[in-house]
């Protein structure tokens, strides 16, 4: 029974249809019956009384956190960077919950098997792995789906749920792109002018973040082009998890201003047309926002440069945290934790996701 496939095959009589084979075998279980009784084959536990809203890892995470097929599953990052190396446990992570408000629909032991640990205030929650930041818990809500929802490259989610299950995911919410494509600074100004290829990049940085693929030819691009040095090459690359390196790079293009940009443009173009055309081309049409260097001295330049890199709330921290679904980058990560609401376009910030600017 030690492999996925052994497993699924001795489920032909499985009595269940709103928990899969599948799901129960990759998470280590195979059926011995009566009934819905299965057992883990490494560490002979055995959970029967399976109800509609069960996840199956979850499950076995909740009852046995020292399974040995878990360790294994969970705490082997040398394939993989993580974020928070003190929060790579199951245990790890619950103890955090130890202050969870009881008002909220969602259970500690389902946020602590999708990977995410309490952050201490309201109902924010942070993943280990991806570093990904989640808020706002209404009833229904799975952790494992919106986890897949907002950070569909995070290593730990792939590795445990699997490709199909993300995949399924995203395609539940076929409008998710557009809708972090979709937001401008500046909604109120009519006569703004078209954006160009920069502010698309930082406006959009959150889509970015999550749907960028292929970074590695970009990345290169911008070596042979000598906008970024062989040092600056290397870190990024060494990143084992597309969405860190992803994250990486278009924080380094910001950095890097219009040319970096360009180049960018081009080799988007070329290895990811449908996410060049949602950024550079539809949203020509659907933004509108000001123009912020268009005919300005370069004194003025650099004051709106400052500006856009302080934080909206305090006034003196620089800005590093990008609020999700809206993509706005405008407080530091001590003032973010006490908004509920995006202090510029006002919608409720449903996670967060940090970033660096040099």
């Amino acid at each position: 029974m030690n492999t996925e496939k052994d497993r699924l095959l001795t489920f032909q009589m499985w009595p269940l249809t709103f928990l899969s084979p599948a799901d129960l075998a990759k998470a280590g279980f195979y059926y011995i019956g009566p009934g819905d009784r299965v057992a883990c084959f490494a560490c002979g536990g055995k959970l029967s009384n399976w109800e509609p809203k069960d996840d199956a890892m979850t499950e076995h995470l909740r009852h046995f956190p020292n399974c040995p097929f878990l360790g294994n599953q969970l705490q082997d990052s040398s394939r993989y960077t993580v974020s928070n190396l003190s929060m790579q446990t199951y245990a790890a992570r619950f103890k955090t919950f130890c202050n969870w408000p009881s008002s909220i629909p969602v259970h500690p032991e389902q946020l602590a098997s999708a990977g995410f640990y309490y952050m201490g205030h309201s109902d924010d929650v942070k993943c280990f792995c991806c570093d990904g930041g989640l808020r706002c818990w209404e009833s229904g809500d799975d952790p494992w789906v919106e986890h897949a929802k907002w950070f569909p490259r995070c290593e730990y989610l792939i590795r445990i749920k699997g490709q199909e299950f993300i995949s399924r995911v995203q395609a539940s919410y076929p409008h998710l792109l557009e809708q972090l494509l979709s937001t401008s600074d500046n909604p109120e100004d009519e006569n703004a002018e078209p954006p160009n290829d920069l502010s698309l990049i930082r406006k959009n940085r959150m889509a970015l973040f999550q749907h960028l693929t292929c970074v590695l030819p970009i990345l290169d691009s911008l070596l042979i082009a000598r906008v970024i040095s062989e040092q600056e090459h290397d870190v990024i690359k060494q990143k084992t998890q597309t969405s860190l390196q992803a994250r990486e790079l278009i924080d380094i293009i910001l950095v890097k201003g219009n040319y970096a940009a360009t180049i960018f443009k081009n080799s988007l173009q070329e290895i990811d047309p449908m996410l060049y055309k949602h950024l550079f081309v539809a949203n020509c049409l659907l933004l509108k926002f000001a123009f912020l260097f268009l005919d300005l001295s370069m004194e003025e330049q650099l004051r709106r440069l400052q500006e856009e890199r302080t934080c909206k709330v305090c006034m003196d921290k620089e800005v590093s945290i990008v609020f999700i679904p809206c993509g706005h980058l405008v407080v530091c990560k001590d003032c973010a934790p006490s908004l509920r609401k995006c202090p510029i376009c006002r919608g409720t910030i449903k996670g967060t996701v940090r970033t660096f600017l040099s």
